[in-house]
């Protein structure tokens, strides 16, 4: 006899989950401490599961090209930390700034959101009106280049055509 609830536990949108989360705590925990983060696995799939997270459809043609572009954000925003704290004369120019978002997808539009503060001098803050608002370091720097640039990579990778 079925149990009812065997399809929507085994379901591909929960393996999906079930499976991002594992390799999230594979990589942030070294492959370590799985006693603890398999129940912490287990809810966080089992939430994204009853909220309706849609799953995600990557362009695999596509991911070589966003993870080099990504990592070499990752580290340029990385490098512009490190320099700004040991360098507190660099110049900044903060400011607040909105970006139209040509992502239409909620879910990728809160993925682009997070993306965005790795990036160089980049924090999102907000998603109103078809525009993300962001607080940029300096705003004489390119941040809008490579705000859009990590966008079309990501409408790439996600095969999500532009708004």
């Amino acid at each position: 006899m079925p149990l009812p609830w065997a399809g929507h536990l085994f379901s591909r949108q929960t393996l999906f989950w079930l499976l991002l989360y594992a390799a999230l705590w594979w990589l942030l925990a070294g492959g370590t401490g799985w006693y603890l983060g398999v129940p912490f696995i287990l809810t966080a799939a089992s939430l994204s599961h009853w909220l309706g997270s849609p799953v995600w459809h990557v362009r695999l043609r596509a991911a070589p090209a966003f993870l080099l572009f990504f990592l070499r954000a990752l580290l340029a925003g990385g490098w512009d930390v490190a320099r700004r704290a040991i360098q507190p004369r660099m110049p900044l120019a903060p400011a607040w700034v909105r970006y139209p978002l040509t992502i239409r997808q909620p879910g990728n539009r809160l993925l682009f959101a997070s993306l965005v503060g790795l990036l160089p001098g980049t924090l999102a803050a907000a998603i109103e009106d078809d525009c993300l608002n962001m607080h940029v370091l300096d705003q004489h720097q390119p941040w809008l280049d490579s705000t859009a640039r990590l966008e079309q990579r990501l409408l790439r990778l996600l095969g999500e055509e532009p708004a």
